[in-house]
Order: C-alpha cells, then structure tokens, then sequence
C-alpha cells in the first residue's frame, strides 16, 4: 500500500503541474463567499495511468468530515471505488499547505484497478465529506454529472500502481507508452543525467522506453506526448529512487 501510495501521489503531481489546473489557481480562499473546490481532472481529457483523482480547495484549514465519496465508470455506472471518510480516512491523503493556501485530498483507486483508456469517470461526493474551518462546515455534495473526466487512448499502457518507484544501480527501469488519439509522438525526458541514461528518447508508435539506472539519487521521468505536428499535447511523469 505505501508503494501504492508514493506512486499513486507522484504522478497526480506531475499531471497538476503539467495541466492548466495548476497555472489556474491564482485565487486562494479570502471568506466565505470566495471559498472554491475543484476536481483535477474533470471535464478533460486526461493521459492514461492516472491511478487516483485530486480535490483542490483554495484554504490550508481542512479536515477529514464524514460521509463517503465515490469514483463511477460513466459507460455503465460500474463503481470504481467508494470510501467512507470515518472507516476508510487512512485510504485517502490530505495534504496542506499555508504558501500558497489550499489543500490537497488525493483519492486513489485500489491498487488491483486503474482508469482504462477510452472511458469516462465521475465522481460523487457526500456534502460532509470535508470539513472546512475557515467556513465553520463541510464541502458541498457533488452529484453524478458535476465532476466527470476521460481517460485517453495514449498514456502510460498499464496499471502504474503496479511499476515500482524503487530501483538499485544497474537495474532497468521499463515504462510501456501507448500512442493513440492525436498524440503520435512520445519523448521521454529525465532530470537527473548522472542518475538515469536511455539511448532510446522517441517513440513514433507504442513501445516502451528501457532507461539504465547510473548512480544512487532520485529523478522524474516525464513523458511528453506530441501531435503529428511536434505540436505538444500532454506530459505523463513519476519520480523514482535509485539505491
């Protein structure tokens, strides 16, 4: 569960930071009457190996509430996932923080299961899920139909809960990419040269990118997604640790 966890929190980061959603968020909780809650994603179309969604809320002073939240497949109602903040809380990661103040509640799906490519999700939220200090009371209810997202025919081919985020010098790291839609092209990108090297950077059908670990240290691996055009489309990544 914590390999799960580490994972799972890794790449709904770097997908924060590589959407619009993070640029966005410019307007943090002053009262009341300003208090915001997003889902990242929702009403997009998202690269696959998501393996958890996020609740963004524009104020550091959140709590876990009571009541239960819920992930659907959109084809067919089939339920992904529900959890019961008083029974399943240790299930569900909230972060904070004051510079700049909003929180963070990362939901996961279990570790068996992952967002398949082509379909389409939504989430529904009981109104006392969160708990918010600043208001004096808890998040408002979410329905089917107000938080809703894709999953698209490119992305990470497989369930990335399952890749470890562990390696030791020598090893290989294997990252199966899926092309489809309108990203053709993938790059693979790495921070850290003196820890990961790949003779191998672009993909111009599926594959799979081998990266030879070099020395101890971390680094993101990124994946960028570009159209027929060298156009950019999205950007899929995960940090490891090499030991």
């Amino acid at each position: 569960m914590k390999k799960f966890a580490a994972a799972a929190l890794a790449l709904v980061m770097v997908l924060l930071c590589f959407s619009g959603c993070a640029n966005n968020k410019k307007t943090f909780y002053t009262d009341k009457d300003n208090f915001e809650m997003k889902l990242y994603p929702n009403g997009e179309k998202v690269a696959s190996g998501l393996t958890a969604v996020q609740i963004i809320v524009n104020t550091p002073n959140v709590e876990a509430g009571a009541g239960e939240i819920a992930i659907y497949k959109a084809s067919d109602d089939e339920l992904m996932v529900k959890y019961d903040m008083r029974l399943d809380g240790k299930k569900i990661y909230i972060n904070t923080s004051s510079d700049p103040a909003y929180s963070q509640i990362i939901v996961p799906l279990p570790a068996d299961k992952c967002f398949e490519s082509g379909e389409s999700y939504y989430v529904t939220m009981d109104e006392k899920f969160i708990y918010v200090d600043d208001i004096k009371g808890s998040t408002k209810k979410v329905e089917k139909g107000e938080w809703e997202f894709t999953v698209a025919n490119y992305g990470y081919d497989g369930n990335i809960a399952e890749m470890p985020i562990t390696y030791l010098v020598g090893s290989t790291v294997s990252v199966p990419v899926k092309l489809g839609d309108n990203a053709v092209h993938a790059v693979l990108l790495y921070d850290n040269v003196s820890v990961l090297n790949s003779d191998l950077r672009e993909l111009s059908e599926s594959g799979t990118f081998e990266i030879e670990t070099l020395s101890a240290g971390t680094s993101t691996i990124s994946i960028m997604f570009l159209d027929e055009n060298g156009m950019y489309v999205d950007t899929l990544g995960f940090t490891i640790t090499v030991k």
